[in-house]
């Protein structure tokens, strides 16, 4: 008798060339937390967020394309996008002064390769920017301004693109590429005796994600992120001359949060992302809310690692704020996604077990700015661990995502990003 089961499709893992190319992601994040080291003030987050919102876009929009074009995928494709990207990288630490024309010429020319790798008439429904690219064209006109009209320019390029993916749904993408064929019929010359006659125009098809994979690829990126938070505890740590217990218990709490922020996301949430549930969010905007929370995550980064170097005394101000904004803006992005798989009677369970997190590192922001830096710390950890240990839901889902996640782990390959 015939096995019905070994007819099943084989379960998608990231390839070598994928993570191949997320390593330039290691480098992004590190160079990009830099902009936060000092302050921040209100302009330094403004600028990080943009820089970092063009980063992600960037990644994301050859991640689509490594995810659909599956085993079709152009190895060279992905090193040119490689090397646009470490030099977007590169270009961060100087982006103010002489490095901001480098860094708009490696985004634009990206997000350029980035729409023409698809063939004609593939219409990618799940990442509208693969045929929206407006949102570079405010980036190639700011080469010809001067600051601070530059920086306006670039916010409104993030703006269109963060607009795009929020309005553009299925059914206004394919109407809109529809539109747009028909009129390139409309511009052709008639067939005629002095004319060969007109091609027939491409049939339009539509391209979608494969969600578990693209799962895994999101997964995979936020342990990227928190890797650089291992990163900045360990430099901060190599830097001290003394080693004592006020640094003892900083680094430790430090580690227990990235931990902690690892298990819920990875354990109890989908695409990395805490709390949110297969199926619940339309790709397109689960990407945009794992760019979000991904930010917060490498503001987390920087702060840890001040953390670290200030272990025995308080932080600074405007570091103590990061630390806590950090972890207000996770918790918030967890909140967000829970909120639509959460029935009438769950969203009371849930506002239970997610606000007062958000309450309480918001809070903690003005008043706990005299507090010594492990004590923070130590109360952030607390708060991730009672999300994670006051889950209603806990036997049915979360428990078994975590015994398929360890399942994948011990499989061949590259494990995935818990999928539901």
């Amino acid at each position: 008798m015939e096995d019905t089961q070994s007819a099943a499709p084989a379960e998608r893992h990231a390839g070598w060339n994928e993570l191949f190319f997320d390593l330039v992601v290691v480098a992004g994040a590190g160079q990009l937390a830099h902009l936060l080291h000092d302050g921040p003030h209100v302009a330094d987050l403004a600028l990080y967020t943009v820089l970092y919102l063009a980063f992600w876009t960037t990644w994301a929009g050859f991640a689509v394309y490594g995810d659909i074009a599956a085993a079709d995928t152009r190895v060279r494709t992905l090193l040119i996008a490689m090397f646009g990207m470490a030099v977007m990288a590169a270009s961060v630490h100087a982006v103010q002064t002489s490095h901001a024309v480098a860094f708009v010429i490696a985004y634009v020319a990206l997000r350029w390769q980035a729409g023409r790798v698809w063939r004609r008439g593939s219409i990618v429904v799940d990442w509208p920017l693969a045929q929206f690219g407006a949102g570079a064209v405010p980036w190639l006109v700011s080469l010809f301004v001067e600051t601070p009209l530059r920086y306006w320019l670039w916010a409104l390029g993030i703006a269109l693109d963060v607009v795009t993916l929020l309005v553009s749904t299925r059914d206004r993408t394919l109407r809109k590429a529809g539109e747009r064929a028909a009129r390139r019929r409309e511009g052709r010359p008639p067939p005629g005796p002095a004319h060969s006659p007109a091609p027939e125009p491409p049939r339009l098809s539509e391209s979608r994600i494969d969600t578990g994979h693209m799962g895994e690829r999101l997964g995979l990126y936020v342990i990227i992120v928190l890797g650089e938070g291992v990163i900045q505890i360990i430099d901060a740590a190599s830097e001290r001359e003394h080693w004592d217990r006020p640094l003892a218990a900083t680094g430790l709490g430090a580690f227990a949060l990235l931990a902690a922020v690892c298990t819920l996301s990875l354990l109890y949430g989908t695409n990395g992302i805490p709390r949110l549930r297969e199926g619940t969010l339309a790709p397109r905007l689960a990407m945009l809310l794992h760019a979000v929370m991904t930010g917060f995550l490498v503001a987390l980064a920087t702060a840890l690692g001040s953390a670290v170097a200030h272990g025995d005394d308080v932080l600074p101000k405007g570091q103590h704020w990061l630390l806590c904004g950090a972890m207000a803006g996770y918790f918030a992005a967890g909140l967000v996604a829970a909120l639509p798989s959460a029935g009438r009677a769950g969203r009371l369970g849930l506002l239970g077990r997610s606000l007062p997190c958000l309450a309480v590192s918001v809070a903690l922001a003005p008043l706990g700015a005299g507090l010594p830096a492990w004590t923070t710390i130590w109360i952030l950890v607390a708060l991730v661990c009672w999300q994670i240990a006051y889950d209603p839901e806990r036997p049915k889902a979360a428990g078994t995502g975590r015994r398929r996640w360890f399942r994948r782990a011990a499989a061949p390959g590259i494990a995935g990003a818990e999928k539901g």
